[in-house]
């Protein structure tokens, strides 16, 4: 209760100076109007206890009681902390904080001289048994919050379970007519029949969701009625793929909140329990089959490829990832075997070798990325149109691999459909054991991998069932070739699509730096690792890789000096009798760069080389502009290659 017998007396001598906390949660059964009562409840209490002047600070925010990193906390801490106040008021706690941080801040205002009352607490910071009115109405208010929270969730799955009620918004190929509230009310959307089954086909030929991101915005397929992007991305595709709608079983209770006590927010994470299904067989677009299948075959494409985790937990958590310009996130570093980076020498850009940046490697030469991926594309292109075709003892073996493969495909059926029915059974078991007896260490790993086993097999079924051994004939190196060239000449206006292209082509692309041999600065060549059998139809089993269709072609990053450009034209000049002035004028070069490239020349015949680029492999030391290698800092630490075998 409020003591009002403890005289009220201005610490300036003449104005009570009285801070006001309001707030609401900002629910939609809460009106703004509500802060102004507060703040007038505040009012007559102090008019109540004092007579005199009075000047009103008022902090009135919309906001969740629990938050614990609102700016108007900090702002309160600092009115409290200035000296200034005499009075805190709040209708209760709660007001202020729901948590125990509001016991703190009264300790602070006590602290400093400052009186607080919250009326509906019964709390008064004059008494003295104020910090065990204050932990209790905290616990209250903690304890309020977590009743109804079990209240509602009880309930709203209790609705879900009996008659199929939802809030939840529709997804992409749903439609939800006007005043339903079940999912036995959702309908189709008849449109997305085409669109989702063309989809399931993509991903079940190259299970790449950001590939089908940019199909569907290729033909602007806009995304679900509750999407916030108006652009589909591949994180998107993964979440409606996995979305057990599709096979026409909704769920509820799939994910589940949890609170972090450093900023009081409630984070959502995935429910250990798994959710709760309904079936509603007339939502399906797929199979339950099909369904499983397309799941199954992302799960295991994209198994191993996260990060792992430090600690048990992931290093990377919270901070958002974008999606790179090619060759970023492609790229390597040849001397120390770590990626390029877009950023060099403070260009954005300009690529550098990320182990520069953390003085693990020398290698500091930057490039374009711009013009990098320009040129490579360029080169490619030209290498593939002068591709040779197979040579006949290739396509002798692949004959004769067909043929094979025929006689043994129906075994093969039985058999991984034999072993399919056995792990499902046997993960059926786990799963009894696991409710008889509660759940171990043993029998989780036990569960782990079947379910990895039962999506390999699910996979090689799908492989083996999607079209007949003997109705696929391996392409022609023309066909090859017109594939790969109108694969990237496409993709070319599409800088997503590029990319995408791209990687699949050139599994591996590093960059190494180089000099001319009669000195001068560095530069940067790339060796570009490219594959075509990508780009072969995954029906076609090869049976082992076909060297032509693997190939590396070196790229230089630059632009050469007029000494290297023009040394073999100079010098075929100089042995048909023309003079170096001649030469110049003809080639438009000075006396000076005409005499530097037969020098250049002379040096490469008394070497034995044909290159006038030599390879660097050390810091040099006549190179005065690279000197990372001397920061104390520096410690030159390369990783194992990951070049694919």
């Amino acid at each position: 209760m409020i003591d009002r017998k403890t005289p009220v007396t201005p610490r300036n001598g003449h104005t009570l100076v009285v801070g006001v906390v309001a707030r609401i949660s900002g629910r939609p059964n809460q009106k703004e109007v509500s802060l102004d009562d507060q703040e007038d409840h505040a009012r007559d209490i102090v008019d109540d206890m004092h007579e005199g002047p009075a000047e009103y600070r008022v902090v009135a925010t919309i906001n969740k009681g629990e938050r614990l990193n609102r700016p108007e906390l900090e702002k309160i801490e600092r009115m409290l902390r200035s000296g200034e106040l005499d009075f805190l008021i709040a209708e209760d706690l709660g007001r202020i904080v729901r948590g125990v941080e509001a016991v703190r801040l009264c300790g602070v205002a006590v602290d400093h001289g400052v009186r607080v009352i919250a009326p509906h607490d019964g709390i008064d910071t004059a008494r003295d048994t104020w910090e065990q009115d204050a932990i209790e109405a905290c616990k209250e208010h903690v304890g309020h919050n977590a009743h109804t929270s079990r209240r509602l969730k009880f309930k709203l799955m209790n609705r879900f379970k009996k008659s199929g009620a939802t809030a939840a918004r529709p997804i992409f190929g749903y439609a939800v007519p006007p005043g339903a509230r079940t999912y036995d009310e959702w309908l189709k959307d008849p449109s997305a029949n085409r669109v989702l089954r063309e989809w399931l086909e993509r991903l079940l030929g190259d299970p790449n969701c950001s590939a089908v991101a940019d199909w569907l915005n290729g033909h602007n397929v806009p995304p679900g009625p509750g999407a916030k992007n108006q652009k589909w991305d591949g994180r998107m595709v993964r979440r409606v793929t996995a979305n057990p709608i599709l096979k026409g079983l909704p769920c509820r209770g799939r994910m589940r909140t949890v609170k972090h006590n450093g900023t009081g927010q409630w984070l959502s994470r995935k429910n250990p329990d798994g959710p709760v299904f309904r079936e509603c067989p007339h939502l399906a677009h797929w199979t339950s089959e099909e369904f499983d299948r397309v799941n199954a075959r992302l799960s295991a494409a994209n198994e191993g490829c996260g990060r792992k985790a430090a600690n048990g937990s992931d290093s990377r958590a919270g901070i958002p990832k974008k999606r790179t310009a090619w060759p970023g996130r492609h790229v390597m570093c040849g001397i120390c075997n770590r990626p390029y980076y877009w950023g060099g020498h403070g260009r954005n850009s300009h690529m550098m070798c990320s182990g520069a940046r953390d003085y693990k490697c020398w290698n500091t030469v930057t490039f374009n990325g711009h013009e990098a991926a320009d040129r490579i594309a360029r080169a490619v292109l030209d290498h593939i149109s002068r591709l040779p075709d197979f040579e006949p003892v290739f396509l002798d073996k692949v004959r004769a691999w067909a043929e094979a493969r025929n006689s043994t495909c129906a075994a093969d059926l039985r058999q991984a459909d034999q072993e399919l029915t056995t792990v499902r059974r046997q993960l059926q078991n786990v799963a009894d054991m696991v409710a008889d007896w509660g759940g171990s260490r043993a029998l989780h790993e036990k569960d782990k991998a079947l379910q990895k086993r039962e999506r390999e097999l699910l996979d090689r079924l799908s492989r083996l069932t999607r079209q007949p051994v003997e109705t696929v004939t391996f392409p022609t190196m023309e066909e090859i070739r017109r594939t790969a060239l109108d694969a990237i000449k496409s993709a070319r206006t599409d800088q997503a699509e590029f990319g995408r292209v791209m990687r699949l082509v050139i599994p591996c692309l590093r960059v190494l730096p180089v000099r001319l041999c009669d000195g001068g600065g560095l530069t940067l060549r790339a060796a570009v690792t490219f594959d075509l059998k990508a780009l072969i139809p995954p029906e076609v089993i090869r049976p082992e890789p076909e060297p032509s269709l693997r190939s590396e072609i070196i790229v230089d990053l630059f632009d050469p000096p007029e000494r290297a450009k023009f040394r073999e034209e100079i010098i075929r000049r100089r042995q048909a009798g023309e003079t170096q002035k001649a030469i110049g004028d003809t080639l438009d070069l000075t006396i000076t760069a005409v005499q530097r490239a037969a020098a250049l020349d002379r040096m490469m015949r008394a070497q034995g080389r044909t290159d006038p680029y030599v390879p660097v492999t050390e810091p040099p030391s006549d190179c005065t502009k690279m000197k990372r290698h001397h920061h104390r800092r520096y410690a030159y630490t390369p990783l194992p290659s990951s070049e694919p075998a």
